[in-house]
């Protein structure tokens, strides 16, 4: 019954706790990830502002309206009375057709003068088109920099998807290391209590002295907060790895092999050769002088001239008053051709190709410099790789050693050769030993990570 107890409890406290994967920790942190985010967004970004260059390629076409209603009062000074050229002929002497031609005159002198209030209507509708015919090689370049400004932002995005699985690797793993080493000191105390109670059972009868039952008790009160602090990393690195990930739940905990990866058969000039072939860096970096180069390209087309081509179709109109009819409508077309030829500016044009020529330059030096930190990223790598496997190899051998001697221990003792405290010592040399082979493991298997990254493979 109490076999079936311990089972259901033991049940109980797996279905707790959600484990994960390595792989299912870094889709998660892809997803999560707020510095990927953005990111992502950049690229979005960068890949708009390409097409936006690209449609200068394209007529520009636009449709210009205007409806204008008008209405003005003038001032009483330039209101002049109605002009009456009849008053001024000879009633006696004038015909009937000189009183006719005098009306007349009148009213057009009088349709002459302005009334107040003015009422106008207007009415304005304009297809417009451009179309750039040349620019001295500056559309062309600008359209292949942000085609390259695009380029860079995907591979900063990559850049950033690497950084981001190599960490939460690391972080993945150092869970694990940590429930290891928590493991281990578990383990540890359990068997210095174990040893304590031994101890006390042996004073009681008079068999060992009172330092070796003060020794006992040191030995517990030394590891106790060894537990506690192993117990308090754990939390840490679950706490830091959650944040990683994106995940707020705390029952998640990382589950898989703590195993030492497939070793890299390559040497040190074959890790610096790829490299250099394969890193993000170094490819945003060319792609950086490229867009340096292609500067330069456009400040030395501004001494070239500009052509465009211009056309529009218009329909306007114009009323003395606000209503507006059919036949006020009248149409206009008009084609041209625009150029634009510098002629001085005050060197401003020569001074912007010099500071492209020193933005190039500086272009190139951050290119060599780049290479000159990878190539010494990659050796120490490669070194700390070497010495994580040297020192695993050796901690393997400790732990082996260390396993024979607690079993040595532990048959002098059921021989009644040696004593129980041979058989302590033996365990607690044997649970330091773990700490260390397990650190060793880790080690190896963040160092491979880092290599694989720093020689440009993909994680």
């Amino acid at each position: 019954m109490k076999r079936i107890i311990i089972i259901l409890s033991l049940c109980l406290i797996v279905s707790m706790f959600w484990s994960i994967s390595l792989d299912e920790s870094i889709s998660l942190a892809k997803q999560n990830n707020k510095d990927l985010l953005i990111a992502k967004e950049d690229l979005g970004k960068a890949d708009q502002t390409y097409y936006q260059v690209r449609a200068n390629l394209y007529p520009q076409l636009n449709i210009v309206g205007a409806y204008n209603l008008n209405k003005t009062y003038l001032p009483d000074s330039a209101i002049v009375p109605p002009v009456d050229l009849s008053l001024g002929l000879d009633p006696n002497t004038a015909s009937s057709n000189d009183y006719y031609l005098a009306n007349a005159m009148s009213a057009a002198l009088n349709s002459l003068v302005p009334s107040s209030p003015m009422e106008e209507g207007s009415v304005a509708l304009a297809l417009q088109m451009q179309q750039v015919l040349f620019t001295g090689g500056k559309l062309n370049y600008g359209i292949k920099t942000a085609d390259i400004y695009r380029n860079i932002q995907q591979l900063n995005y990559q850049l950033k998807e690497q950084d981001i699985v190599l960490k939460t690797t690391q972080m993945f793993y150092s869970c694990l290391l940590t429930d290891k080493l928590v493991n281990v000191q578990e383990a540890a105390l359990e068997t210095a209590r174990q040893h304590l109670t031994q101890v006390e059972i042996f004073a009681d009868e008079g068999l060992v002295s009172e330092f070796d039952v003060m020794r006992a008790r040191l030995e517990v009160a030394k590891l106790e907060p060894l537990l506690m602090q192993a117990q308090n990393s754990r939390d840490l690195a679950l706490s830091a790895f959650r944040n990683q990930i994106g995940v707020n739940d705390t029952t998640m905990v990382p589950e898989g092999d703590f195993i030492l990866p497939t070793e890299l058969d390559l040497t040190l000039d074959e890790a610096i050769t790829q490299g250099m072939e394969n890193r993000l860096e170094l490819e945003m970096a060319r792609k950086g002088t490229e867009v340096a180069d292609l500067q330069l390209k456009t400040e030395k087309s501004g001494y070239f001239p500009n052509l465009a081509l211009q056309a529009s179709a218009a329909l306007y109109t114009k009323a003395d008053e606000y209503a507006v009819e059919g036949d006020d409508f009248g149409t206009n077309y008009s084609v041209g051709l625009g150029i634009s030829f510098p002629l001085f500016n005050g060197f401003a044009t020569k001074a912007k190709v010099n500071s492209a020529k020193f933005n190039y330059r500086q272009s190139q030096y951050q290119e060599y410099k780049y290479e000159d930190l990878i190539r010494l990223e990659i050796t120490q790598n490669y070194k700390k790789l070497k010495h994580a496997e040297e020192n695993y190899l050796v901690q393997e051998e400790n732990m082996k050693m260390a396993e024979r001697s607690l079993q040595l221990a532990q048959l002098r003792y059921e021989n009644q050769v040696g004593i129980q405290l041979e058989v302590f010592d033996a365990q607690t040399t044997l649970s330091a030993i773990q700490l260390q082979y397990y650190q060793a493991i880790y080690e190896v298997i963040s160092a491979t990570r880092e290599l694989q990254k720093s020689i440009g493979i993909i994680l």
